[in-house]
């Protein structure tokens, strides 16, 4: 992890911002700095303070043109402090907040640059407002999200958590340096679909972690259920021209390596098997494609009005559809990855499927449930993650009295795919489970007829990759010889999971 982010050096990366989430200081750098104070030049000097002030109360819809400058910004933040449900993650507001400091960083949301540093410093200091995680369409921006920021960050009202402590403002703020909006600041820091971005950014991170374990789960289940090494072909999967197949497939075929149950030539497997490359590969583009806008969004200018050399411009350039119809995509991209990999488990846990093992995995099954439970959970979170696929972005509810009447709901889409991940790590680690059992029956060579009775065969090496998979489920979930409590076992697994464990190098904290 690095150690320090700087603002304005190269772009922002999905990478970075996961970084600073987990503790990384950031600052501003000198050349965004002098480029935003610039900026805020060029916006004082579209015309006298006075006149400046009269714009921004007509931007923001507030009554009484002649108020003081904190009256107006304190009623303008808190009267959009309007979020509802329980708060948002810790490491969501670290996202929130860098991923604004970011676009304001971009000079041309007329901004000076101390409110940067105003909200590097907090996240500098662990100083993190308590949000509310629902109530905001994403259209005019992420409002009520960024409005309890706000308040926090100019000590208007609210509470944040500061050393795991939830406090008044005041104390929460306490050493930070003081900050008093000048006109187009308040809404500045309010003006963007700023969560959408980042809780996709977070979102992606842990996508791609699922993804790899799903290419390593995938490779424990093909040794249980000897599988064809044809649909890992890469002359096949190039012809067809989808490149993230064929690379996700010779990741696959890496782990299998030195493997003596995955043999070319046997008979065509299950769709779930056969076709698993292609699912996945498919799922990578929809990765790939969701990081790229996520990366455009953490370094774009999403504000309104934009200053410019020449003027401010009206824009719409704060409405979240470019990401929100992205996370959409991903959701499903997801939601396909465990699918399959739940048809998996099914036959890992059907004696009749896997040719020679036992149902559920464990021997005197009429005695014990062994894993069918395992594949019952399995189903129910695939099931609801169907649900979670609807488009959030395809629904729009009018508001602000009908000019703002297109929303793309992005905070719902980024919500839903978050959660998908969350199940997704579940079923992944419901496949590890349950794979690793089938896989103490192959090393050892044991196999059952119809009727039951064991057949003892030569023992068998695993691929070494597939061996150590194996071994970190063992680590925290011991063989199972008769029925015990699965719960205990599906959560120390899928902690493994969302650690990226099963990730192929891609290990580090969980989310």
């Amino acid at each position: 992890m690095k150690a320090e982010i700087v603002l304005g050096e190269g772009p922002l990366t999905v990478d970075d911002l996961v970084a600073v989430v987990d503790g990384a200081r950031v600052r501003l750098g000198e050349e965004a700095r002098a480029r935003v104070a610039r900026n805020h030049e060029v916006w004082l000097g579209l015309g006298p303070p006075d006149i400046l002030a009269r714009k921004e109360t007509w931007l923001l819809g507030i009554e009484g043109v002649g108020a003081p400058q904190a009256q107006r910004v304190s009623t303008f933040v808190r009267c959009h402090c309007a979020g509802v449900g329980p708060p948002l993650a810790t490491a969501l507001v670290r996202a929130l907040m860098l991923t604004r400091a970011s676009q304001l960083s971009q000079g041309l949301s007329g901004v000076r640059p101390e409110l940067i540093d105003l909200l590097l410093e907090m996240l500098n200091a662990g100083v993190h407002p308590v949000i509310p995680s629902l109530g905001s369409v994403g259209a005019a921006g992420d409002l009520a999200p960024l409005a309890h920021l706000a308040e926090v960050a100019f000590r208007l009202g609210g509470k944040a958590e500061r050393g795991g402590v939830v406090r008044g403002y005041a104390e929460a703020m306490e050493g930070l340096p003081s900050f008093t909006p000048e006109p187009k600041e308040a809404l500045s820091l309010i003006n963007g679909a700023t969560l959408t971005a980042a809780m996709g950014a977070l979102a992606a991170h842990r996508a791609r972690r699922l993804l790899r374990t799903a290419e390593r789960t995938l490779s424990m289940s093909m040794e249980v259920v000897l599988a064809d090494a044809g649909c890992l072909d890469p002359r096949a999967l190039a012809s067809r021209g989808h490149p993230s197949a064929v690379e996700s497939a010779a990741r696959v075929a890496a782990s299998l390596e030195g493997s003596a149950l995955v043999q070319a030539g046997r008979s065509p497997d299950a769709f779930s098997v056969r076709c698993a490359p292609a699912v996945h590969g498919a799922a990578w583009d929809a990765l790939e494609y969701t990081e790229r806008v996520i990366t455009r969004e953490l370094n774009g200018a999403c504000d309104n009005p934009l200053v410019f050399e020449d003027g401010a411009v009206e824009a719409g350039n704060f409405h979240g559809a470019p990401v929100a119809l992205t996370l959409d995509h991903l959701k499903v991209a997801l939601t396909q990855v465990i699918s399959i990999a739940e048809r998996r488990v099914y036959r890992l846990t059907y004696g009749r499927l896997t040719g020679n093992l036992p149902s559920f995995l464990l021997e005197g099954s009429g005695v014990n449930n062994g894993f069918m439970l395992a594949q019952y959970t399995a189903a129910s979170l695939v099931s609801e993650c169907k649900g979670r696929c609807f488009p959030a972005s395809a629904d729009s509810i009018p508001t602000g009295q009908h000019a703002e009447d297109h929303v793309p709901m992005g905070p719902n889409a980024a919500r839903g795919l978050l959660h998908i991940t969350e199940d997704a790590a579940s079923v992944l680690a419901i496949e590890a489970l349950v794979a690793a059992q089938g896989l103490e029956f192959r090393r050892e060579g044991r196999s059952f007829q119809a009727d039951g009775t064991p057949v003892q065969g030569p023992k068998v090496a695993l691929a070494p990759a597939v061996g150590a998979a194996l071994a970190t489920v063992r680590a925290v979930a011991p063989r199972w010889i008769d029925d015990r409590v699965l719960h205990r076992d599906l959560a120390a697994v899928a902690t493994l999971v969302r650690g990226g464990a099963f990730a192929q190098g891609d290990g580090g904290r969980g989310w």
